[in-house]
């Protein structure tokens, strides 16, 4: 805390940053949003087609197959930025400023695996791209499906490298507002969530009884 007793502010740059990756995050995962209806969709068509028309939708899987990449991926930067990734917090009982530098620690650990596989599924696409290659049955280009890999984990590797500066700063100052970094799950705000989360069931078993 500063000697007036006020909690330090996040530089401006960090705000901004963060603001203006979250807009592509979003964009990104709106995208994988409408390619999961989009498959939803066309299994619908796929199941009636066949089943009461004898039709089938010409080149099904290698358009599931290559619309995989676009939901798979995409959302995954969304996801680390709210901290919404499953996982097990053996910490939450511990203090902030011991959480805070585990959670730098495990996400310098994920950007120096996410840079390799940045590399890796870059020059995978490389090699498509260069040779031609295709799916098996109509042919379609593979190298746009394996393009969005590298994309969206470049995305990934951006928040990553700002939650680094976002746990840096709560290292430096923990009473600080965190910002480009998920709160940290306190034991309080655990039992609110469940005690909310109980109430809800009881009402909606209320409403249902009646």
């Amino acid at each position: 805390m500063p000697a007036d007793g006020r909690a330090e502010s996040p530089p401006q740059w960090l705000r901004l940053a963060d603001a203006g990756l979250s807009h592509v995050e979003d964009s990104l995962n709106l995208i994988a949003a409408l390619a999961v209806f989009f498959l939803m969709f066309v299994g619908v068509a796929q199941i009636i087609g066949r089943t009461v028309f004898d039709f089938a939708i010409y080149g099904y899987i290698d358009w599931i197959e290559q619309a995989s990449s676009l939901f798979a991926f995409l959302g995954i930067a969304y996801a680390q930025r709210l901290g919404s990734h499953i996982g097990m917090d053996l910490t939450i009982g511990w203090r902030p400023e011991v959480r805070w530098k585990i959670e730098l620690f495990g996400v310098v650990l994920a950007i120096a695996i996410i840079t390799i596989l940045i590399y890796a599924s870059f020059t995978n696409f490389l090699r498509a791209w260069s040779i031609g290659d295709s799916t098996m049955d109509i042919r379609l280009p593979t190298w746009p499906a394996k393009l969005m890999v590298p994309l969206a984990l470049s995305v990934l590797w951006l928040r990553l490298s700002l939650q680094i500066c976002g746990y840096l700063r709560m290292i430096a100052h923990p009473d600080a507002q965190p910002v480009a970094v998920p709160k940290l799950i306190t034991l309080e705000t655990q039992v609110q969530d469940e005690i909310a989360e109980a109430l809800g069931r009881e009402e909606l078993n209320r409403e249902q009884g009646r």
